[in-house]
C-alpha cells in the first residue's frame, strides 16, 4: 500500500551505492521524492540546491564525512533546521556523543540493527517533529 499523502524530499547521502539504491526505492515507494549523493561534499551541494525536507546521512564517507556535513549544516542558518537521520555502521558511545553535540543524536540508527521500514518510520517522526 503506497502512502501518497506527503511529497517530502529526502536527501540520501551514503558512499555505498547499494545502500543509496535500497533506500531510494523504499522512500519512493512510501511516496517521498529522493535526491542522492555519494559523499558528503556532493551531499552538501545537493542540500544547498534542493533544500530537502530531511537528510538521511551516513558517517563514514570519502571527501567529506557525515560529521563534516552535519557541522556545515549546523553553521548555515538556511540548513540548520533540516532534520537529519543518521544511518551509520558506527555503534559507539563516542560517535553517539559527537553526533549528539551536533544536535543529531535523536535520530541515530545503526545500519546493521535496523531495516528500511524502521528508517522510513524514524524519518517520518523527524519530519513530524521538525521545528519544535
Amino acid at each position: 500500500m503506497e502512502n501518497t499523502n506527503h511529497t517530502s524530499l529526502v536527501c540520501i547521502i551514503d558512499d555505498n551505492q547499494d545502500i543509496r539504491e535500497i533506500y531510494r526505492l523504499k522512500f519512493e515507494r512510501e511516496g517521498f521524492a529522493t535526491a542522492l549523493a555519494g559523499d558528503g561534499q556532493e551531499g552538501l551541494q545537493v542540500i544547498r540546491e534542493k533544500r530537502p525536507d530531511v537528510v538521511l546521512l551516513d558517517i563514514q564517507m570519502p571527501v567529506l564525512d557525515g560529521l563534516g556535513v552535519l557541522r556545515e549544516m549546523r553553521q548555515d542558518p538556511e540548513l540548520a533546521k533540516i532534520p537529519v537521520v543518521i544511518l551509520s555502521n558506527i555503534d559507539s558511545d563516542d560517535m553517539f556523543q559527537t553526533v549528539s553535540d551536533l544536535g543529531a543524536a535523536e535520530y541515530y540508527l545503526v545500519k546493521s540493527l535496523t531495516d528500511p521500514q524502521r528508517v522510513v518510520d524514524v524519518t517520518l517522526e523527524a519530519l513530524a517533529n521538525r521545528g519544535e
